[in-house]
């Protein structure tokens, strides 16, 4: 079993109130594939581009989820306007959807399990760019499993990308945003400290709950404009 370890230990949370230019809230955008399939999940590198384009002219600040994590304890300050972009599942556009970042001084999130179709160098390309984390073995329902699968599918999961990466892996994002009691003991008992759902809001920094933290789903049919009411809608 996993224990926690490493810059996670031996921090006390302190109150919001002790860094006021934090902001109260976080968009958390989450992608899956860059291509031209016209899929409900993915966007066009144009979309991306313009995407990007529009956080940097209205100068938001990517973040990763070590700072997002260490702000909700109160431990560090976030820019002024923070956003999180996270792209799931490790489809292969993951490295264009890196490339397209890196073009404009963003950085990524990545959840990838272990059977994406991303070799090992790519994912471990993706952690020289940004955070890669936990996402599960097999990007099962974890509600339908029973305990000791799920701790299996969680786990073993984190072994697989901290052998490549040679970096803790401290965070998952609930394949399908499905998730139940026992799979959150689960995440707990194998050292994760936060975990990412679904949801239509920006994530809280006050949050108690910090295994269902909400992110937005960025989709086809968003045009500029609705990808700006999601960013600003915290």
């Amino acid at each position: 079993m996993l224990v926690l370890n490493g810059p996670f230990v031996g921090t006390a949370a302190v109150p919001l109130e002790a860094s006021l230019s934090v902001p109260a809230r976080v968009p958390i955008l989450v992608y899956h594939t860059v291509d031209e399939s016209g899929n409900t999940y993915s966007l066009t590198p144009r979309q991306l581009n313009e995407q990007c384009r529009w956080l940097v002219e209205h100068g938001y600040t990517s973040i990763t989820m070590r700072q997002f994590w260490r702000a909700a304890r109160g431990l560090a300050d976030l820019p002024p306007h923070p956003v999180m972009l996270t792209n799931d599942d490790g489809d292969p556009s993951a490295r264009k959807f890196a490339k397209i970042l890196e073009r404009y001084g963003l950085v990524g999130n990545y959840f990838v399990n272990n059977v994406s179709h991303l070799t090992r160098r790519e994912i471990w390309s993706l952690a020289q760019r940004g955070s890669v984390e936990a996402h599960t073995v097999s990007h099962v329902a974890l509600s339908g499993l029973d305990y000791e699968d799920q701790i299996a599918e969680i786990a073993e999961n984190q072994f697989y990308l901290e052998e490549i990466t040679g970096q803790p892996v401290r965070f998952l994002a609930w394949p399908y945003g499905d998730v139940n009691a026992s799979a959150i003991e689960a995440a707990t008992a194998t050292g994760i400290v936060m975990a990412f759902g679904l949801g239509a809001t920006a994530a809280d920094l006050d949050t108690t709950d910090w295994y269902s933290i909400p992110r937005m789903a960025i989709l086809v049919d968003d045009d500029l404009e609705t990808f700006a009411s999601k960013v600003m809608a915290g």
